[in-house]
């Protein structure tokens, strides 16, 4: 039987490659195939809806910068942050947001009042193929052969589906490949084109924080390049050494010429700032939200990182040294936070799939012959072919274009459509996540109570204690019942004076904010508006009783709809269990306590050592089991 398959498998691979030479006559053949693939992935960007909730911040300052011709010294978007007792405890890194991403925010401003949603689509969509192009050339220059191109790109793009987001980070991934490239590029021709460091990093410094990326991997260069001249390995004569040094120490000079300075890199390292990170998704480290269940396990991400210690043991010290820190540090990074896995792939497909090539290539020359060898890399490059083709057919068949913004998913057109219509007036309190959008249709008539800015941390913890439903505890977490009876969440709800709340029905990690469970049932607050993905709750008195009466909602239709949205993430993110365990608390909250606990063991069969689970399971057969006697 293995002899057949064998006998099946070496007809094929001789198929392949006599097809292969009677196509490939030319290497163009090959590039005809790269630019297919850049195609394919360029369409597939282009098929996601506008969906990241810091887009519109971003937008929203550009105006303001426009519109001005200053860049904001204080935040002017939010009410709760001009007041005296919120007094911002870092007023360094509100600066550093308010300011760093300046350049960007006025070219995404103009691109999208000039040619809306489809612009910034296109510019996304275009940025990253842009990413992908860099990585294939510079494999290319490496003559990494086309099959292992391939997949190290295939994984790149894979891996960039994830970083779809609209905002000015776009930039920091393009031009962490640029810069890598700019610098492996004088190692190999020894010329003057290294002092293109010099404009990009004075740009990316203008456009993103993320500018410290290419900072450190200068550095690294400088340094490296620095080890092996004492040591008496450097490739570089005197003349070249100058060039390299003078390019690289200008361009870190450069990248210094933007509003915040220096202080950029002190903002970005020091450890004060770790509380605006506690509970922001992109933070967390990818292991972390895989063991929890949080998000699916990215596979291509779990093949980079198992494939870098093999290629470290087998290649051993034939890989460069500055390689060999790049990838450690990018590593580590990717490891401790989700959001640095793209700059560790970037670098890695570039790094590994050249170390992969050449350890592919000892091994087909040690057991093949010449002409064999040639014959198996004819047969992968068929084989790629028919996967790319394969490919196409599914991107062709999959969502079609709509070059629209993700109503149904993070941007609450409809809710803000509602307010605007019905002129709810006073303060408001407003999910995290909806701040910029607000900003941008509401500004500057309303403002927000925060956004994912998260500017401010005593703002920050305020809205943490009003969603969370803090009860009668003061201010310093210790219960105090001669004050008031009123929980804390609804005191601060009283300070702030806060007439609406517009609020995401579910979180970034799919449970529902406690603050909707208190509203539904209140007598103090009425559902005025509910769609997919928002709901809107006004005070019951005087001055909103001409919208209650038109607009009031049963509590029903609340829960049903938070059923329906969690049933239906359910069925797309197979291995989280918090929206299961929402529609159960939903079920327990409407007395259908059949349904809970259907809902409760789904959810225990994602998580089975879960204990909070676990005891929802156990309470809610004890009060069947009591209500059945």
């Amino acid at each position: 039987m293995y002899g057949f398959l064998l006998l099946i498998c070496s007809q094929e691979i001789e198929a392949g490659a006599y097809l292969w030479k009677s196509i490939s006559s030319f290497k163009t053949v090959e590039y005809a195939l790269i630019s297919l693939f850049f195609v394919v992935c360029f369409l597939t960007f282009l098929k996601v809806d506008l969906w990241d909730y810091d887009f519109w911040w971003h937008i929203a300052t550009g105006r303001y910068i426009v519109e001005t011709g200053s860049l904001p010294d204080k935040d002017p978007f939010s009410y709760t942050s001009t007041l005296e007792e919120n007094k911002n405890q870092f007023p360094e890194r509100e600066d550093f947001i308010l300011k760093q991403y300046w350049l960007s925010q006025i070219f995404f401003y103009f691109i999208y009042e000039h040619t809306g949603v489809k612009g910034i689509i296109f510019l996304r969509s275009l940025l990253l193929t842009l990413t992908l192009v860099v990585v294939f050339w510079r494999l290319l220059k490496w003559s990494v052969s086309f099959p292992v191109s391939f997949i190290f790109l295939f994984t790149l793009f894979s891996l960039l589906t994830n970083a779809t987001g609209e905002r000015p980070v776009l930039f920091t991934i393009l031009f962490t490949g640029i810069v890598f490239f700019i610098l492996e590029n004088f190692r190999d021709n020894r010329d003057k084109k290294i002092f293109l460091l010099i404009p990009l990093m004075l740009l990316w410094a203008n456009m993103h924080g993320g500018f410290i990326v290419g900072v450190i991997i200068i550095t690294v260069y400088i340094f490296g390049e620095g080890v092996k001249k004492v040591i008496g390995r450097s490739k570089y004569t005197k003349k070249e050494s100058v060039l390299f040094y003078a390019a690289a120490v200008l361009a870190l000079l450069a990248s210094f010429a933007n509003p915040m300075g220096w202080r950029a890199l002190t903002i970005a390292f020091s450890p004060k700032y770790k509380p605006f990170t506690q509970g922001i998704q992109e933070y967390a480290s990818p292991f972390f939200l895989y063991t929890e269940k949080i998000v699916p396990v990215n596979y291509w991400y779990i093949f980079m990182a198992v494939l870098f210690p093999i290629v470290l043991i087998v290649r051993n010290k034939k890989i460069d040294g500055i390689h060999i820190v790049l990838l450690s540090g990018f590593f580590i990074m990717s490891v401790s936070a989700i959001r640095f896995i793209e700059y560790y792939i970037i670098i890695a497909a570039m790094i590994l799939g050249r170390e992969s090539d050449v350890m592919i290539r000892g091994l087909l020359r040690k057991r093949f012959s010449s002409n064999a060898h040639e014959k198996i890399l004819a047969g992968l490059t068929v084989f790629a072919l028919f996967s790319l083709l394969l490919f196409a057919f599914g991107v062709y068949k999959s969502k079609q274009f709509t070059f629209d913004i993700a109503k149904g998913y993070s941007v609450p057109v409809k809710a803000v459509d509602f307010i605007e219509e019905n002129h709810l007036s006073g303060n408001m309190l407003n999910d995290y996540g909806y701040g910029g959008y607000l900003t941008w249709r509401l500004y500057p008539k309303y403002k927000t109570f925060i956004d994912s800015r998260g500017l401010n941390i005593a703002v920050m913890t305020e809205f943490q204690w009003i969603t969370g439903t803090v009860g009668y505890e003061n201010f310093s977490g210790e219960v105090d019942s001669s004050i008031t009876k009123i929980p804390l969440w609804e005191r601060l709800a009283d300070h702030y004076d806060i007439n609406f709340m517009l609020l995401s029905i579910f979180d970034i990690f799919t449970q529902i904010p406690p603050v909707i469970f208190q509203l539904v049932e209140s007598d103090k607050w009425v559902p005025i508006y509910c769609d997919y993905i928002s709901v809107i709750f006004v005070r019951n008195t005087e001055l909103n009783s001409d919208i209650i009466k038109k607009h009031t909602i049963p509590k029903e239709v609340v829960y049903n709809t938070i059923i329906f949205r969690g049933a239906t993430h359910a069925l797309f993110n197979k291995v989280n269990p918090r929206s299961l365990i929402a529609i159960g608390d939903i079920f327990f909250k409407m007395g259908r306590l059949k349904d809970a606990l259907t809902a409760y063991q789904y959810a225990l069969n994602r998580m089975p050592t879960n204990p909070a689970i676990q005891e929802k399971v156990t309470k809610i057969e004890a009060e069947i089991t009591s209500k059945s006697k």
